[in-house]
C-alpha cells in the first residue's frame, strides 16, 4: 500500500472513531434518563479499556530501528494531537509493535517489563499518573517529581503488578551481597596485616 492510501485509511478510523465516541456518549445519555424514570438501561456499558481503540496512523516501520524512549515520546505526542492523552504500558506496547519496534525479547511480558522499567527509570521525560497511565513529563508542569534514590526513581515501587518493586528488592539485595563481601575483604586483609 502506498502512504497516501494509508493515511486515508488512517483518516477515516479517526472519522469513525469520533462518530463511535458520539454514539456512545448518545447511550450514555440514554442510559441515564433510562434511570431517572426507574427503567434498566437500553444499552451495554463499553468495556473498552482503549487498548484497542484508532490507530494513531502509525507505519509499520516508523519505530524500527529507532531508540525506546524516543518512540516513546512519539507515541504519547501522537495521542496527544488526537486528544488521547496519557496511555497504559499495554497500549505503548501496542503501539511500538504497529510501529515495527524490535524488542530484545520475543516473549511479551519480558517485553512489556522492559518497557515498564524504561518508562519508569526515565522520570526527567515520561510521568506516570496515580491511574497507572504514563504522559510526558512536560504536559504536568505542576507534577511532583520523585527524589532519586541510588540514581533510580521510586515510581517502579508504585506499580500495580509489583513486578518492578521485586526488581527494585532484586537490584538492592544485589547491590546489598556486594558491599558486604568488598566490607568482609576488607576485613580479611586488615586481619592479615596486624
Amino acid at each position: 500500500m502506498s502512504d497516501p492510501i494509508q493515511l486515508a485509511i488512517a483518516k477515516l478510523q479517526a472519522k469513525l472513531k469520533e462518530q463511535e465516541r458520539a454514539a456512545s456518549k448518545t447511550k450514555i445519555a440514554i442510559n441515564a434518563l433510562c434511570e431517572a424514570i426507574d427503567q434498566p438501561p437500553m444499552y451495554a456499558e463499553d468495556t473498552d479499556d482503549g487498548a484497542d481503540n484508532v490507530s494513531l496512523a502509525i507505519r509499520s516501520d516508523q519505530f524500527y530501528g529507532q531508540p525506546l524512549a524516543g518512540a516513546i515520546r512519539t507515541i504519547l505526542e501522537m495521542r496527544r494531537k488526537q486528544e488521547r492523552g496519557p496511555a497504559t504500558v499495554n497500549e505503548i506496547y501496542a503501539a511500538l509493535i504497529e510501529g515495527g519496534f524490535a524488542f530484545d525479547t520475543r516473549n511479551e511480558e519480558n517485553a512489556k517489563r522492559g518497557l515498564r522499567v524504561s518508562l519508569t527509570k526515565n522520570s526527567v521525560t515520561f510521568h506516570k499518573l496515580p491511574n497507572g497511565k504514563y504522559g510526558l513529563l512536560d504536559w504536568y508542569p505542576g507534577a511532583k517529581t520523585k527524589r532519586p534514590r541510588n540514581g533510580t526513581t521510586n515510581d517502579a515501587a508504585d506499580d500495580d503488578n509489583g513486578i518492578d518493586a521485586e526488581l527494585d528488592a532484586e537490584e538492592e539485595d544485589a547491590e546489598v551481597g556486594a558491599a558486604q563481601d568488598e566490607s568482609a575483604a576488607t576485613a580479611s586483609t586488615e586481619d592479615d596485616t596486624l
